[in-house]
């Protein structure tokens, strides 16, 4: 009996985060919060930060789901209000979502093989895995829009190849990286202490 009822608690946890993380997606997403403009020239995107987090916190499923929940905001915003000359290459599902949900698996991936590793802190775990899973989101966005829509993207860019275009990104993406970095080492930190504290209530 108190086994089924951890499992329900913690199965209704998920459900609660992967529903809040995933209106926190399509929130920074609508409201365009989650776009960050720190100069001319540079800027940072946080949106793929809760996708992140709740591989870290959750499991694979269910940043899948909140790695969908991203994508498919992604092409609705290229189809009904595109600003850039790349957005309206993101109605192709292929760009915009899947992309996303190969985040999700590179998050997953990645916090699963940090914490295989001895002695390793948590909150390091989670802040690595920000920085490459955001890394890598930038690489994959990028790699699926030349894979799928080469063409349109070349014409688009004056026929600017992906490793140029990465070069061009480079600093922005290193800006979303460390923005990441922090945001899910303190986050994670966080959620840490306040189960230890509901742990040691619930013990009493």
């Amino acid at each position: 009996m108190v086994e089924n009822t951890k499992r329900t608690l913690t199965r209704n946890r998920k459900l609660a985060l992967t529903g809040a993380f995933s209106a926190l997606v399509i929130v920074l997403g609508i409201t365009k919060l989650g776009f960050i403009t720190l100069s001319l020239t540079a800027s940072i995107t946080i949106l793929q930060i809760p996708v992140i987090l709740i591989c870290m916190l959750a499991g694979l499923p269910e940043g899948l789901f909140v790695g969908l929940s991203f994508g498919v905001l992604s092409l609705i915003q290229a189809a009904m209000t595109p600003t850039g000359v790349l957005d309206p290459l993101f109605i192709n599902p292929l760009c915009s979502v899947l992309p996303r949900l190969l985040l999700a698996v590179v998050a997953w991936l990645c916090w699963k093989l940090l914490n295989l590793i001895p002695h390793m802190p948590k909150t390091v775990s989670a802040s690595v895995t920000g920085f490459i899973a955001t890394a890598a989101h930038t690489l994959l966005v990028i790699g699926c829009l030349y894979i799928f829509e080469g063409g349109a993207v070349r014409k688009a860019l004056g026929g600017i190849g992906y490793w140029a275009l990465i070069g061009t990104l480079s600093f922005n993406a290193i800006l979303e990286s460390l923005a990441s970095t922090v945001v899910c080492a303190s986050v994670f930190a966080g959620f840490f202490i306040a189960s230890n504290k509901k742990s040691k209530l619930s013990e009493e």
